[in-house]
């Protein structure tokens, strides 16, 4: 004869897995447990730093829209030198301005004027027509004025030098 199981056999074999049996709620289950798990990181540790980073970028705006604080323009006042001779004479009429950081470093600069003067009239007689005639000679040699000038003035007071009029002939 063949043994029939018992029905409370059965029930114990269908009642051992119990919750965890049926996949489909187990499934639900892990889904609830990540989509929390997601939402509490995303929380508690992604926003706070993008939180801080916004505010990084802000200040990094803003600084660099701020409008820069004018100096004080001191003059040169206009130079005429006459340029190394190379194969050709040439003229160099140029006035040069100083911007300055204030109005006490102005008060320097006009009372150093003679010997700003003097720094300038030398350098500028070493230059060809050659080497200022080009974008970059002209760059060359602000960065050498400013550099020269600079050694003369008080430190980190000297914020640019522009050529409001140069004429070469």
């Amino acid at each position: 004869m063949v043994d029939k199981p018992d029905n409370e056999t059965e029930k114990v074999k269908k009642s051992d897995g119990g919750f965890l049996d049926n996949k489909l709620v187990l499934l639900g289950v892990i889904v609830l447990l990540q989509a929390i798990m997601a939402f509490a990181i995303v929380q508690f540790v992604i926003a706070p730093k993008l939180a801080g980073m916004a505010g990084e970028i802000e200040q990094k705006v803003s600084d660099e829209t701020a409008e820069p604080t004018d100096g004080v323009i001191v003059s040169l006042n206009e130079l005429v030198v006459s340029l190394e001779n190379s194969g050709r004479g040439g003229y160099l009429k140029i006035t040069i301005d100083l911007e300055v950081v204030n109005q006490e470093t102005a008060e320097i600069v006009v009372q150093k004027l003679p010997k700003l003067r003097h720094i300038a009239i030398m350098s500028l007689t070493t230059k060809t027509v050659d080497d200022i005639r080009s974008h970059s000679g002209k760059s060359a040699l602000n960065a050498e004025l400013f550099r020269k000038f600079g050694d003369v003035l008080p430190k980190d007071t000297l914020t640019g030098i522009f050529f409001s009029d140069l004429v070469i002939q």
